[in-house]
């Protein structure tokens, strides 16, 4: 009886055992998740900063195309009215 009890004893402890290194892989396991989590975070934060910079960009551009379409019809009138009166 005391080879079984101690048999149950030894069991009861390996498991204990086994169990705790399960639980400080998992912690571990755990952790790297966090890390790789704030390292997405921090992609998208970036990815959007560039995004909102992008746009920022783009409207300066529309901007300044329709700044120099502007100057252009004004040159071409201007042109225009040149080419007529010179013409017989």
């Amino acid at each position: 009886m005391a080879d079984n009890f101690e048999s149950r004893m030894n069991f009861i402890v390996e498991q204990q055992a086994q169990f705790a290194v399960d639980v400080q892989l998992l912690k571990e396991r755990q952790e790297e998740t966090r890390g790789m989590i704030g390292q997405l975070v921090d992609v998208a934060m970036s990815l959007a900063r560039h995004g909102e910079e992008t746009d920022r960009r783009i409207r300066e551009l529309a901007k300044a195309g329709a700044h120099t379409e502007h100057k252009m019809n004004a040159l071409i009138e201007t042109v225009d009215k040149l080419v007529r009166r010179d013409s017989p």
